[in-house]
């Protein structure tokens, strides 16, 4: 389910962003860990020393930073991140329904942005792989061209993109079918592409 969903609408997929989407903040957060770790170990083990100085008439070894307790806050703090980069990855969807392609668009821990985008106002998609990265772990942008006031919506980071675009396609031939009035645009633009083919 999702905010805006009619009754008898019938969610048919729901499409999650690559894992590359996140894979930066991921990185940081593993990074972040094992300093924390290393910092709790050196706390413990004593194992980092300051160099024996005097500041102002005190022995800068009579003072130990407390890198046991910066080690777990920065262990908290990779933690925290880690979940949060998985929730944000986890609430960004495209979900197809039988009428219905909706772009949940979760932008940061507290931010959501939900645009819906009716069948019948679709005019074209398109697929957009760049580079070399997108090639060999296969994700990519659809885009989809509508009638009406928005006219370009886009989806990145979407994994197999060639085969979405071909199920978004058999889920539009199937809302012609079942809705030919509100689909004719849809139907005509069918027509005119076998033509093509055809030619």
């Amino acid at each position: 389910m999702f905010p805006g969903q009619d009754d008898r609408e019938i969610v048919q997929r729901v499409i999650y962003k690559h894992l590359f989407s996140v894979l930066p903040f991921l990185l940081v957060a593993f990074l972040i860990f094992f300093i924390g770790l290393f910092l709790v170990y050196a706390g413990a083990a004593d194992i980092i020393t300051l160099p024996q100085s005097t500041i102002k008439g005190l022995a800068a070894d009579s003072f130990k930073p407390p890198y046991a307790l910066i080690g777990v806050f920065l262990v908290g703090i990779a933690v925290f991140l880690w979940l949060a980069s998985m929730y944000v990855w986890r609430q960004n969807q495209m979900i197809l329904t039988d009428e219905n392609v909706v772009d949940v668009d979760q932008r940061g821990v507290f931010q959501k942005q939900i645009s819906t985008l009716r069948l019948s106002r679709v005019q074209d998609i398109s697929v957009q792989v760049k580079g070399p990265m997108q090639t060999i772990f296969h994700y990519g942008t659809i885009s989809i061209q509508t009638a009406g006031e928005k006219d370009l919506f886009e989806f990145d980071y979407v994994p197999d993109p060639y085969e979405v675009k071909a199920y978004m396609v058999d889920l539009f031939e199937k809302f012609v079918e079942k809705k030919p009035a509100e689909g004719d645009g849809l139907k005509q633009r069918a027509l005119n592409s076998n033509e093509t083919d055809e030619e």
